[in-house]
């Protein structure tokens, strides 16, 4: 006896079933794709933000201590002036007392 041969019918449904999940799979890995590209973007963002930020106080850090510098060169320089000053006033009246010494002889 001679065995037939039978035709193997593949069956396109489960072919197509597969298809549409894959492209499924596919248009949701390219959306998390997208999603990650906008995440990692506004990391980056907030990272140049945050750079931003520190060199605004590092800045600012460094415009205080020039500041703090100027004030107490000007306290001395105050503390100088006020001793000439003294001193001046020192000399002034005694001027005016020799003036008036002077006056009286």
């Amino acid at each position: 006896m001679q065995k037939k041969k039978r035709k193997v019918v593949k069956n396109k449904q489960p072919k197509s079933m597969l298809k549409e999940a894959i492209s499924d799979i596919e248009k949701e890995i390219l959306a998390l794709s997208k999603e990650k590209r906008e995440l990692n973007s506004q990391i980056n963002g907030l990272d140049n933000n945050m750079e931003n930020y520190q060199e605004t106080e590092r800045s600012l850090q460094e415009k205080i201590a020039r500041l703090i510098e100027k004030e107490a060169n000007l306290k001395k320089r105050k503390k100088t002036t006020e001793q000439k000053q003294e001193k001046l006033s020192d000399k002034l009246s005694k001027i005016q007392k020799i003036k008036y010494d002077m006056q009286e002889i």
